[in-house]
């Protein structure tokens, strides 16, 4: 009887190990296949294609490094012929009046200033569309930075800030001023208008003013968590060999 339990339980281990042997000898084995030439040329073509490039902007004194499908504005400045507005933007610009020159884009509405006709435009406005972004010289992503990125972008470039608020009947308005990164020729203006009411008084007029501010000057907290979707470009006086341009109208 011994005998026989001894050979039952071999014969369950020869098969356990031939099935563990027959488990190994045809287990699933990893592949390899080399790449092909045609698939290392598409690579080398997609890599090509996401390599930064150089943006030239006439105008500007340095020329500007971009990746591929960043949308960059502006692309024509302010004193720049009609002639070269038209050749960037289309030949069709809208005339809302005799000084302004408007070109509806996919992403933005530019508006050229132009206070005496048939001369070069003194001043461009740029207003992105809803749900998209517009990069500026600057870096400023209008459609998607606040004003408190605004603000952390151009302190870690070590850049000077000038802010002001201006109010109406109707509006309080934040505008953030820097020299543009195209030339200190130019003035960057960031802006942001909210409506008046009672709420927005007080959080504006209320707040104790900034540290080495005269009493009374507004502070601009309740702008700060507001996307920024407008810009303007506009002549400074300082020159392309200044190291900056003059801001003090908006200290």
């Amino acid at each position: 009887m011994l005998d026989r339990r001894a050979w039952l339980i071999s014969g369950v281990i020869i098969l356990i190990a031939a099935g563990a042997y027959l488990l190994w000898l045809y287990r699933p084995k990893a592949t390899y296949s080399a790449r092909s030439l045609s698939a290392a040329q598409h690579h080398a073509e997609d890599a090509a294609k996401n390599k930064a490039q150089s943006l030239h902007i006439e105008g500007c004194r340095e020329d500007f490094i971009v990746s591929p499908g960043e949308l960059i504005e502006p692309r024509v400045v302010p004193g720049s012929s009609l002639n070269r507005f038209t050749s960037v933007y289309g030949s069709e610009p809208n005339r809302p009046d005799s000084s302004t020159y408007l070109w509806d884009q996919e992403a933005f509405t530019l508006t050229a200033i132009n206070p005496n006709e048939k001369a070069a435009p003194e001043s461009l406005r740029i207003s992105v569309k809803g749900h998209h972004i517009v990069e500026t010289l600057d870096g400023v992503e209008l459609g998607l930075d606040s004003f408190s990125r605004i603000f952390g972008k151009m302190q870690d470039k070590k850049v000077e800030i000038h802010e002001r608020i201006l109010k109406d009947d109707k509006n309080w308005t934040l505008i953030v001023t820097i020299d543009s990164a195209c030339s200190p020729k130019f003035r960057s203006e960031y802006t942001r208008t909210l409506p008046r009411n009672p709420e927005t008084d007080r959080e504006i007029t209320q707040l104790p003013p900034a540290p080495g501010l005269d009493p009374g000057v507004p502070r601009s907290d309740i702008f700060m968590n507001k996307v920024v979707y407008d810009y303007a470009m506009v002549p400074s006086n300082g020159q392309d060999d200044s190291a900056a341009g003059n801001l003090s109208e908006h200290d």
